[in-house]
């Protein structure tokens, strides 16, 4: 075989992960009596890099995968995304033997800053990813539009250094004619089932175990919001942040990125607030029902992270009551966190938040955003510090305005920022930290009044009203940089 026999391909896919106990759902679905064919296949992949990780670092990734009796050497490029599908280049040659054969590949498909030489002598195998999966070929139309798309249903393991990483997930991919149908499929199936909008490449789920470092889970930071455009990005920035954080939780169940993901739901709000300001067709207005759900799902987010913060709070106690400490215990706060986040309605919101923006990211003719200056002066007046420290429910309440403020210098590049900007976005994050450890030590203090037997209230409203006070006073002190700061840059 020569190079012009390979088979390439320009996939347009929509990822969506599913809970492993749902997947029988799945394959009950009405939606499937649309599938013009199926079949169950056992594929096993192995992964290709150098020891220094030349191919990850170009955003290349190469395997070998075994379909039945065939091998198959396939080259996949980093691509793009667009409000939630990802496009990306994928070439495929079928292989004699299990056996990568670098000569198949067109020298001008690497990026420049690949040797072929050096990958003919450094790579090896890094990772495996081992699954089953089922697939339907569906014939989908809805008005006047049509599609064929493929629907896989994937279950197993990525595996790398004795450790194993779950998969069980859905891609939906566009085959020909309409890509906004793989929506439709998404809603059809995530009204009955707990689906969500997932990022993470099963290349990505081996190098977590073998490499890392190296997964590159965090999604780029956009460019700065001076457009329709780049507010619309960074909305979908924003989304990403979420589910990088959620799928970064199922894996380690590391509870403080619980913030993280309230934070960015926050300012998806804030987002889809500017844009419909900017929009000029009621069309591309976010849907009122659309913005309530994501409104209680900030809210119940916030709710998570408050508990988190409580845990954080009692684990200075030496002597914690077990009322208080089964209060922040972390089985109840995965208990309630599993029972949000595997509502249908959940994964529905974040869905139809992906394709509106998939929409906006098409729509080049909305009002262009005003001044960032102008942005930047809004967002830092609306920010109130307490003028008496010790009142802490207003603490509370401004943090909301801080967290804005402080999204919309980390923006921007901080190199090319003034050195009052700079000073600035450090106390913000100081005062949204602190005002999070408040907010534990105030979920403490009405735990122990209203869970605790009386005896046992007096010493510990003590211990955690004398830590409430010094609390406040360190976001007094930091207040009174803030302030001045704040002042400065007003008039500057």
């Amino acid at each position: 075989m020569n190079v012009a026999e390979a088979v390439m391909a320009k996939e347009t896919e929509l990822k969506l992960a599913i809970p492993l106990r749902a997947q029988e759902l799945i394959r009950q679905h009405p939606i499937l009596r649309q599938a013009k064919s199926y079949d169950k296949t056992l594929l096993q992949n192995t992964y290709f890099d150098t020891p220094d990780l030349v191919l990850n670092r170009a955003k290349v990734a190469l395997r070998i995968r075994k379909s039945g009796e065939r091998y198959i050497q396939t080259l996949k490029t980093q691509g793009k995304g667009n409000g939630g599908l990802h496009q990306r280049g994928e070439w495929e040659w079928v292989l004699k033997q299990n056996k990568l054969d670098l000569s198949l590949i067109d020298p001008d498909l690497w990026p420049n800053a690949i040797d072929p030489a050096y990958l003919q002598k450094h790579l090896a195998p890094v990772f495996e990813t081992n699954f089953t999966r089922d697939r339907w070929l569906l014939d989908v139309s809805f008005e006047d539009s049509r599609a064929e798309v493929e629907l896989a249903c994937d279950n197993g393991h990525a595996i790398a250094n004795k450790q194993r990483d779950p998969i069980s997930e859905i891609e939906l991919e566009l085959v020909s004619g309409d890509a906004e149908l793989i929506f439709k499929i998404a809603h059809d199936l995530s009204a009955q089932i707990p689906l969500m909008i997932s990022n993470i490449s099963k290349a990505q789920r081996g190098f977590r175990l073998s490499h890392p470092v190296a997964a590159g889970l965090a999604p780029r930071k956009p460019a700065p919001p001076t457009s329709w455009l780049t507010l619309v990005q960074l909305a979908q920035f924003e989304l990403d942040q979420f589910i990088a954080a959620k799928d970064q939780l199922n894996f380690d169940h590391q509870w403080s990125r619980l913030t993280t993901m309230s934070q960015s739901l926050f300012q998806i709000r804030w987002c889809l607030y500017q844009l419909h300001g900017l929009s000029e067709q009621s069309t591309l207005r976010p849907p009122a029902v659309m913005t309530y759900k994501l409104r209680m799902l900030n809210y119940g987010f916030e709710n998570l992270a408050a508990i988190e913060n409580q845990q954080q709070a009692w684990q200075r106690l030496k002597n914690c009551p077990d009322k208080l400490r089964q209060a922040a215990d972390f089985m109840v706060l995965n208990e309630q966190y599993q029972k949000l986040i595997l509502e249908p309605w959940v994964g529905e919101t974040l869905l139809e938040i992906t394709q509106l923006l998939y929409l906006f990211a098409k729509e080049p003719k909305a009002k262009a955003v005003k001044s960032t200056d102008d942005v930047f002066h809004n967002l830092l007046v609306a920010v109130k510090l307490p003028s008496h420290p010790t009142d802490r429910h207003q603490w509370l309440q401004q943090s909301p305005a801080i967290l804005r403020l402080s999204r919309w210098i980390s923006y921007h590049d901080l190199d090319q920022t003034g050195l009052g900007t700079k000073a600035l976005q450090k106390d913000c994050l100081l005062l949204i930290n602190k005002a999070a450890e408040l907010r534990g030590l105030m979920a403490e203090e009405w735990t122990i009044r209203n869970e605790l037997p009386e005896a046992q209230q007096p010493a510990l409203l003590k211990r955690t009203e004398e830590d409430q006070y010094q609390k406040v006073l360190e976001l007094g002190r930091i207040a009174l940089s803030f302030n001045s700061l704040q002042d400065n840059l007003r008039h500057y």
